[in-house]
């Protein structure tokens, strides 16, 4: 089944302004549908989006792969840009014969740039997904729509819709996922350092959160802790900076959001970047 992909771009916002670099306010409009192996893209910065169909495990597991393409030194974001980046959102709704599809990240690089300090990829983004199918002896039948932007001198919006056919039998792509899953964040319970408090304060119109972890080496002075927390609508996550001590950490953040009383500690996700590798910790309880 040929490949559909419909891109756009809506318009982009004045992000940066530097003493050696003045960002230009854009507003262009692209579609475009391709029947190519690779949807090839008319947008600047943008080389192709597609999906690899990678392969089904012995447990009935389909592990496939969104595959994001880009000029040489653009660079997209991970679920945590950063100040100036742009988050992406995958939306799967139209899909056929998913009961459960989840993200496996690769490890993402840190950049400070103009000033500003971003999380995310440059050149290629290949985001491993890890689908159960309803019926496994039935093809799936993945739809994603994704946001994202891409960021060099200028930042360009994208919106994406990218199709795919994942029959029960193939293995297209396997050695490059294989691969990429090796990058993948870790879990906090391989890590060399453990959460040894964390402190919830209410404040006007939401809640700090203090996490405070401890290693069995001193961290690196660039090791970098962000908090996630699932905020409705009109809510927001001010990352604050890390502390560093010898052998321990604090992280700090404040999430706004007026409609919500308490923070749920088990909903609350810790990432801690340290030179090479980061760690994922689910929940923030002491």
């Amino acid at each position: 089944m040929p490949k559909q992909l419909l891109l756009s771009i809506v318009p982009l916002l004045l992000i940066f302004i530097t003493m050696k670099k003045i960002m230009i306010l854009l507003v262009l409009l692209f579609n475009i549908v391709g029947s190519s192996v690779f949807s090839q893209s008319p947008i600047i910065g943008l080389k192709s989006v597609d999906i690899i169909r990678g392969w089904r495990q012995s447990d009935d597991i389909h592990i496939a792969a969104i595959n994001i393409k880009l000029e040489d030194g653009w660079k997209t974001y991970w679920r945590v840009p950063g100040i100036g980046g742009i988050a992406p959102i995958l939306n799967w709704e139209k899909s056929k014969n998913i009961k459960n599809i989840s993200q496996i990240w690769p490890t993402p690089n840190i950049y400070n740039e103009y000033g500003l300090q971003t999380i995310g990829y440059k050149n290629e983004l290949l985001l491993p997904l890890q689908i159960q199918p309803i019926d496994k002896k039935q093809p799936i039948h993945l739809s994603i729509t994704i946001d994202f932007g891409i960021c060099s001198d200028v930042c360009v919006p994208i919106q994406t819709a990218v199709e795919e056919r994942l029959p029960e039998r193939t293995s297209i792509g396997k050695k490059n996922i294989l691969d990429t899953l090796e990058k993948a964040i870790l879990s906090g319970n391989k890590s060399p350092f453990k959460i040894v408090k964390c402190n919830i304060v209410p404040i006007k119109d939401g809640f700090e959160v203090n996490a405070f972890f401890e290693g069995l080496t001193s961290f690196d002075k660039d090791t970098l802790g962000v908090v996630e927390y699932p905020v409705k609508q009109n809510g927001w996550i001010n990352q604050k900076a890390s502390l560093i001590s010898s052998n321990q950490l604090s992280v700090h953040a404040i999430v706004y959001n007026k409609s919500i009383h308490f923070i749920d500690r088990s909903d609350l996700t810790l990432t801690i970047f340290t030179k090479n590798k980061a760690f994922e910790f689910d929940g923030c309880i002491s």
